[in-house]
């Protein structure tokens, strides 16, 4: 009975603590780190680099770096600059800092996403525009809903999200067409003279689209690794936002995430829908106020001990700030900042930095960094 009340003395102590601490993040603050930039929406960084390279909607790349900002590749005349086009994505190759390639993410003519590799000169501190080199490109049917990102993944190999193709209640019908690389995260080998190669242990590589890794998603517009484990914010239509988890790699191969037979944790256009096998999500907000979901990061910077292992999310409409945490295929420690940190207006992206600390973005022009007030 001693070792009983024992445990769970330890047990309550452990908890509290982990509570008091929790509440000690309360001492945040958005610190501006740029602004007046021309449609911010994304920034990423080499593991170990200061430097933040910064993507710009209208074609253009920006490095902040020591305080100044200054600009390292302008594509802007081959990129379709409207609505929810233009250059959406970066990647930074894991070897960066060694090999200098990027891939890049935009939309060009009549709507065609591209990706496109280019390498960064470390004595003109710019990317060389005569090293493009073409990597993958999809028809876009209409100008909403192109997805954009690209990350790598602990595999070594590219992701890249799009859409389901535009419109309203799948209206290019490619949520549930696995032969269509709409509506999916499409995975590949970069690390070759071709253009890429198909993975050996994608789900359907005899298939139209062998790149297409998983599907049924309606717009995935951010997602990022947390070791073995990708985070995936897709925007809702009717009804809910959604983020789903799942490992990365061949372990999740052809998973299907149901849209748009299913909406959030709901039946959508299938009654039946919770019969089929699908994945469904950790965390769901209804779409109202907060109309647009804008997927983060897990934070393992040093700066916040604190909030180690937490995920940070926000919603581009109403510009609040989230945070869970995510463990042993459970939710807890949900939190809503605004209170704290307020709301960010066209809150467009996160980001992190070379050491893992946490950046926010507004599409309107401003860059913040999360810090611990003073």
């Amino acid at each position: 009975m001693k070792k009983a009340i024992t445990f769970l003395t330890l047990t309550l102590i452990a908890i509290f603590a982990a509570a008091a601490s929790f509440a000690q993040n309360d001492n945040l603050k958005l610190t501006i780190i740029a602004k007046d930039l021309s449609a911010p929406l994304f920034a990423t960084a080499a593991k170990g680099d200061a430097r933040l390279f910064i993507v710009q909607q209208h074609g253009v790349i920006a490095v902040s770096e020591n305080g100044k900002i200054y600009d390292v590749l302008d594509i802007s005349e081959q990129v379709t600059y409207a609505g929810e086009a233009g250059m959406l994505g970066l990647a930074l190759h894991p070897d960066f800092l060694e090999n200098g390639l990027a891939y890049v993410s935009y939309t060009t003519g009549r709507l065609i996403s591209v990706i496109e590799e280019y390498r960064f000169d470390e004595q003109t501190k710019s990317f060389d525009k005569g090293s493009a080199r073409e990597i993958y490109r999809l028809k876009q049917p209409a100008g909403n809903h192109n997805g954009g990102m690209v990350a790598f993944g602990p595999d070594g190999y590219l992701y890249i999200g799009f859409g389901d193709g535009g419109g309203a209640n799948d209206t290019y019908k490619t949520g549930q067409d696995f032969d269509s690389a709409l509506g999916t995260i499409v995975r590949i080998d970069i690390e070759t003279k071709q253009p890429f190669k198909i993975p050996p242990d994608n789900p359907r590589i005899d298939g139209p689209a062998p790149e297409a890794w998983v599907y049924g998603l309606r717009n995935p517009w951010r997602f990022s690794f947390d070791g073995d484990l990708l985070y995936i914010a897709d925007v809702g239509q009717k009804g809910q936002e959604e983020i789903s988890v799942i490992e990365a790699g061949s372990a999740s191969s052809g998973a299907n995430f149901g849209g748009p037979l299913a909406e959030g944790d709901q039946c959508l256009l299938d009654k039946k829908c919770k019969e089929k096998d699908l994945i469904w999500p950790i965390k769901t907000y209804p779409t109202g106020q907060n109309c647009s979901i804008t997927g983060g990061y897990v934070y393992r910077g040093e700066a916040i001990p604190e909030l180690h292992g937490y995920y940070f999310y926000g919603d581009f409409c109403s510009g609040k700030i989230f945070s869970l945490k995510y463990e042993n295929a459970n939710v807890s420690q949900e939190k809503d900042w605004s209170d704290i940190l307020g709301e960010v207006g066209l809150l467009a992206s996160f980001a992190v930095d070379g050491f893992g600390e946490l950046y926010v973005i507004s599409l309107g022009g401003t860059i913040y960094q999360l810090e611990t007030a003073k």
